[in-house]
């Protein structure tokens, strides 16, 4: 048996660990049935301002995914995903270089209605990219998108509390207008919606801010006019050029030529299979997806093999705390949960306390060269431990990911 966090949820398999906590596969002994845990350091005031915005982002619909509940215990937070077992488009984009235009417009399609659906929550998600697209393992059938990661997202009303010199977001699908410090608005996803379906089109990745239509990569042969209108439309530097919302650019894909058909050139493999806890099977800890894709649950994989997550609408979980536990473990813990609104208040502080441009404004981080990120991290940058370099997440020859200099 392993480790029991908050008397409820038994950590069988560590699958990625990073500077801002780790993922688990977990036991939910509740309920019986397997999800992801990410499991945080409340010492980390910016992962959990980042856990405290995801866990308030509860956006119910088939291509989104919801957080289900947390629990704090001693120094820590865990808050639990439901699971699927088909890996990101990430992974897709890894095993080959550019994707057919009609399996392109079915993903673009359904991330678009994600986004409808999160844009008419009033919130504005800001970190769109290939990591943070969840597949379910449907083979050669109709793929199965869903959107994650909510921790930077923000609600359009919002207060603004950062200053220009504070941009959020993965560099390459940041809008020209998200960089220049513009107010949070649905083309800030619109922009990276397009960026993405141009990298699964073309293969190529991007790696500068373009300024003009003219600098998107050249169509591919074979690419339908109006699929190829509709992603150089998404991917318009200038925001008046794109759709009027996701809704419009979703319609747009509506077209005979545009519409699945089934193919066999792409497949989405199972790439984490069932778990075995104890040596006995969980045979009811599995998670029914929205749709008819069903999401197994995990077992202990190697680091490559990514912990992911799928929604289930309409739920909702409340921590659970552990019966009598014993005296000074209570202590620690009633310590330890004490400390979640300090740190809050801390991680406010530390984010959101204006900032003027410099290199030498760098605050320290978690990141290290040459260190351990997680997949969902790739991508991205981080300042080192000593605020002195920004590192990225990159994903290396053997599968595995670590921070390095940009």
């Amino acid at each position: 048996m392993g480790e029991v966090f908050a008397g409820r949820y038994e950590l069988i398999d560590m699958i990625g660990e990073g500077g801002m906590g780790s993922v688990w596969q977990v036991h939910d002994r509740k309920h019986d049935r397997i999800l992801a845990a990410k499991v945080l350091r409340q010492s980390d005031a910016g992962a959990l301002l980042r856990f405290m915005r995801e866990q308030g982002m509860r956006i119910h619909h088939p291509h989104v995914v919801t957080p289900l509940g947390w629990a704090g215990e001693d120094d820590r937070v865990l808050f639990t995903m439901p699971l699927v077992d088909g890996g990101a488009v990430s992974d897709l984009l890894r095993d080959r270089a550019a994707l057919p235009p009609r399996y392109v417009a079915e993903l673009l399609r359904q991330l678009l209605r994600a986004l409808e659906a999160v844009h008419a929550a009033g919130v504005i998600h800001r970190d769109v990219k290939p990591a943070n697209l969840l597949l379910a393992a449907t083979g050669v059938d109709r793929p199965h998108l869903m959107l994650t990661d909510f921790g930077i997202a923000v609600p359009v009303d919002s207060p603004r509390m950062t200053t220009t010199s504070v941009v959020l977001g993965t560099r390459g699908y940041l809008s020209p207008e998200q960089l220049a410090g513009a107010d949070p608005a649905p083309g800030f996803d619109l922009y990276a919606a397009g960026i993405v379906a141009l990298q699964l089109l073309t293969g190529h990745r991007p790696d500068r801010i373009r300024r003009s239509r003219e600098e998107l990569p050249a169509r591919p042969p074979g690419t339908p006019d109006q699929l190829w209108r509709v992603v150089t439309d998404l991917a318009d530097p200038d925001p008046q050029g794109r759709p009027p919302s996701a809704a419009a650019a979703a319609a747009a894909l509506e077209t005979a030529d545009l519409c699945w058909a089934a193919q066999h050139d792409v497949v989405v493999p199972r790439r984490i299979e069932p778990v075995r806890a104890d040596g006995v099977q969980t045979a009811r800890a599995t998670v029914a997806a929205p749709t008819a894709v069903a999401a197994t649950a995990p077992a202990a994989t190697p680091q490559r093999q990514r912990a992911q997550e799928t929604t289930r609408a309409g739920h909702r979980e409340t921590p659970v705390t552990p019966a009598r536990p014993a005296p000074r473990a209570a202590a620690r813990r009633r310590v330890g949960l004490a400390l979640v609104p300090i740190v809050a208040i801390a991680a406010l502080l530390g984010i959101w306390w204006p900032h003027s441009p410099g290199h030498g404004d760098l605050s320290p981080g978690g990141a290290k060269v040459g260190g351990t990120c997680q997949w969902q991290d790739a991508g991205t940058f981080e300042n080192d431990t000593t605020g002195t370099h920004t590192l990225q997440c990159v994903a290396s020859a053997d599968g595995s990911y670590t921070w390095q200099r940009g």
